[in-house]
């Protein structure tokens, strides 16, 4: 026990060392996506005047549980959930059971879709904070305005990071569109609540 206490605070403070040498500040100018996704979504971005609860209620039901599960999934499109919630509120004729099952469709959306959006936020923090460190080694190296030049065999290590700070734009990029995507198919959804209501 000793011995993993050691480690322990070793590895803790050697973290620690790593990350005040290393501390990326990402400002909003270095943002490439939309501004609006440096903040997590709020209901009122989805559906005005509503405050569901947002707790995990809509798991405990199965039809609720169901449709949500289905429709955030990314490999669904927008319409096959848009179909989906039209064949559920069709299940559901009485007024008060409806409202009380969309809230708690709504719910789920909404978290689904916060933690998807917060997890593509989190791929794009690391792609920049992977770029800055990328073009501090090539300052070291006073290479920061060199373009990649491609080679066939035997890349120079310069080379190599130029080529890993174009992917991780792109994949910066890339994460962006997702959360553009993701934006708009929660958007899509809920819409979709309100006119079957």
């Amino acid at each position: 026990m000793k011995n993993f206490f050691c480690y322990f605070i070793f590895f803790f403070l050697f973290s620690i060392n790593i990350s005040a040498n290393t501390e990326i500040v990402i400002n909003e100018n270095q943002w490439p996506c939309k501004l609006h996704h440096l903040e997590p979504p709020k209901q009122s971005d989805y559906w005005q005047g509503k405050n569901v609860a947002l707790d995990s209620e809509w798991k405990n039901d199965s039809d609720v549980r169901e449709l949500v599960n289905f429709i955030t999934n990314h490999a669904n499109s927008i319409v096959q959930g848009k179909d989906a919630i039209d064949k559920f509120s069709k299940k559901n004729n009485e007024e008060k059971v409806k409202s009380k099952k969309f809230d708690l469709v709504f719910s789920g959306i909404f978290q689904e879709m916060t933690l998807y959006l917060s997890l593509a936020r989190h791929g794009v923090f690391q792609f920049i904070t992977r770029i800055e460190l990328l073009e501090k080694e090539l300052i070291k190296q006073n290479l920061k305005d060199q373009k990649l030049e491609k080679r066939g065999i035997g890349r120079s290590k310069k080379g190599w990071i130029l080529e890993i700070a174009d992917d991780s734009e792109e994949e910066a990029e890339f994460q962006c569109n997702r959360m553009d995507f993701l934006e708009k198919k929660a958007k899509a959804l809920t819409k979709q609540l309100i006119n079957n209501l």
